[in-house]
């Protein structure tokens, strides 16, 4: 019966041996297998591994940025924003077009841009004449996205211009009237001026945008010498140089084509 017991004892310690053994193995094969990566989720929906450094912290692989470019091309309708350009043109033509790029997770834009403001009207000056005032522009605009609603993004933006103005006098036909013409030919006024550029725009995700905009733009102009020596042959005095306020607001609408790189 000792024996027995004796026995059984014995074999109750040999389990609980075996079980150790096999734990002090298990441990130590633990702290020498290399960590498997962490896997990390991108905001992309893309997962990542970390890779862990031997102090042990974790930094995440360089990944390249994909650069994301756009085409934002638009045009709509110039209002004068003060009397003394509205009382000889009611509105005109404003349209422009320009690549540009993403920054901090496609929240800003850069766009550098072209474009071009014209303003025309018919005039009698002996015949038949169209009188117009044309600006080109080539700047740089900034568009910042503030808020977002469905599909639509609400964006501030900002924007230079460096302008090259001039108005002329074109004729359209020979018809004669009553009024006295002009002799001069060619540009009237020219001229040039930095404009600075503010406003909102509403877009709708990968297509069409509005834009609304007041643009500040007071360029000194030179007359024609021409034009004032025949002005001042009628008796009428004008100044060689003057400072015109082209201030204006501004309506368009407008396509944008996304591309990735």
């Amino acid at each position: 019966m000792k024996t027995l017991c004796i026995r059984r004892i014995l074999w109750v310690f040999s389990v609980l041996f075996m079980q150790q053994v096999v734990q002090a193995q298990t441990d130590s094969s633990a702290k020498l297998a290399p960590a498997a990566p962490a896997i990390t989720t991108t905001s992309s929906g893309l997962t990542t591994p970390l890779i862990t450094v031997e102090n042990g912290k974790t930094k995440k692989p360089k990944v390249k940025k994909k650069w994301r470019f756009a085409l934002d091309a638009d045009a709509g309708f110039a209002s004068p924003a003060n009397s003394e350009l509205s009382d000889v043109f009611k509105g005109g033509l404003n349209a422009s077009i320009g690549f540009k790029t993403a920054f901090f997770n496609d929240n800003l834009w850069v766009r550098p841009v072209g474009g071009l403001k014209y303003y025309w009207k018919k005039v009698n000056l002996g015949e038949g004449h169209r009188e117009a005032f044309i600006t080109w522009k080539g700047g740089i605009e900034l568009q910042y996205k503030v808020y977002t609603i469905g599909k639509f993004a609400i964006c501030p933006i900002v924007r230079v211009d460096q302008n090259m103005s001039s108005s002329q006098f074109t004729k359209i036909n020979e018809e004669k009237t009553g009024t006295e013409g002009i002799k001069t030919t060619g540009k009237i006024l020219t001229g040039s001026g930095i404009s600075f550029d503010g406003g909102v725009m509403l877009v709708r995700s990968g297509d069409l945008y509005v834009k609304l905009d007041y643009e500040y733009y007071k360029p000194d102009l030179k007359v024609n010498a021409d034009y004032v020596a025949e002005m001042m042959a009628r008796g009428i005095l004008m100044p060689d140089h003057k400072v015109y306020d082209c201030s204006s607001i501004n309506l368009s609408v407008g396509v944008n084509l996304n591309f990735k790189k």
